[in-house]
């Protein structure tokens, strides 16, 4: 058994990732108790957490089909267009909310036994990549039913899934350490997650924005991440290279610079758990 020794010098970062690695074992039971847990009470299992995105799907499709049907570039359906929006914005959106309460509902055994918090981060994010990985599935049928069919580049989809776990995951632990600190971050969240949904392309093309919307739209990371995964799984979009640079950057720069926060800070919150 690994004995924690604080007397060891520790590299920034490096000594944290490795850590989380050599707790593998723990980072599997994680997982598992966190898709057992929240499924344990339904009738259909971990299947529930595929019904808000076919619903919100649905919902969307009957309000925007009629406007958004004839504009797509390429003459796509709408349908796997806009459900594959959905289900990358519901992996971002679980994987950001779940990972950073994870850390505050973990309390009683951080503040009792030496695991890195990072660990429940990261099982919760892995956990919603799982979720998604699920819905390629529903993903798959429309779009045979569309008459489509999954590209072959489909493998580089599990690409996109790891940077989506890095980008939330770093997120995640910034957003811990706002819980912990301030009891109205929950709030602002929700609201900042329902903002930046309409500003990321799930139910539009970027072709009708206006110039100055389109440049705001572009900047936004998720905008990078859900045209490259239409583009590998369905071809239901044409990813540049700039955006397959923009994905896998941007995952790595706020993963390490969420970490790097993170382990700065929490020293000085964990008392408030």
């Amino acid at each position: 058994m690994k004995v924690y020794d604080s007397a060891i010098k520790q590299t920034p970062i490096i000594s944290q990732v490795k850590a989380v690695y050599e707790n593998r074992d723990l980072l599997g039971l994680l997982i598992a108790r966190d898709l057992t847990v929240r499924y344990k009470r339904s009738v259909i299992g971990i299947w529930w957490s595929l019904l808000n995105p076919l619903f919100t799907t649905g919902v969307m499709f009957y309000v925007f089909n009629t406007v958004f049907k004839a504009r797509l570039s390429q003459g796509e359906s709408f349908l796997p267009y806009l459900l594959s929006g959905v289900l990358l914005m519901s992996l971002f959106n679980q994987g950001l909310t779940m990972g950073a309460d994870s850390i505050a509902m973990s309390s009683g055994v951080l503040t009792k036994v030496y695991i890195r918090p990072e660990i429940f981060a990261l099982s919760a994010t892995i956990s919603s990549a799982i979720n998604f990985i699920i819905g390629l599935i529903p993903l798959s049928v429309v779009l045979i039913v569309s008459g489509q069919s999954p590209t072959w580049k489909f493998p580089l989809t599990i690409v996109v899934v790891g940077c989506m776990v890095l980008f939330s995951t770093g997120l995640a632990l910034l957003l811990a350490i706002a819980y912990i600190n301030f009891d109205d971050m929950r709030s602002l969240m929700t609201i900042f997650l329902m903002a930046l949904q309409y500003m990321t392309p799930v139910f539009y093309p970027i072709s009708v924005l206006g110039p100055h919307t389109r440049r705001i739209v572009l900047l936004n990371p998720l905008t990078s991440y859900l045209e490259v995964f239409r583009s590998v799984f369905g071809g239901n979009a044409t990813a540049s290279t700039h955006e397959w640079l923009m994905m896998g950057c941007s995952s790595v720069a706020v993963f390490l610079g969420g970490f790097a926060v993170f382990l700065r800070q929490w020293p000085k919150v964990v008392a408030k758990l």
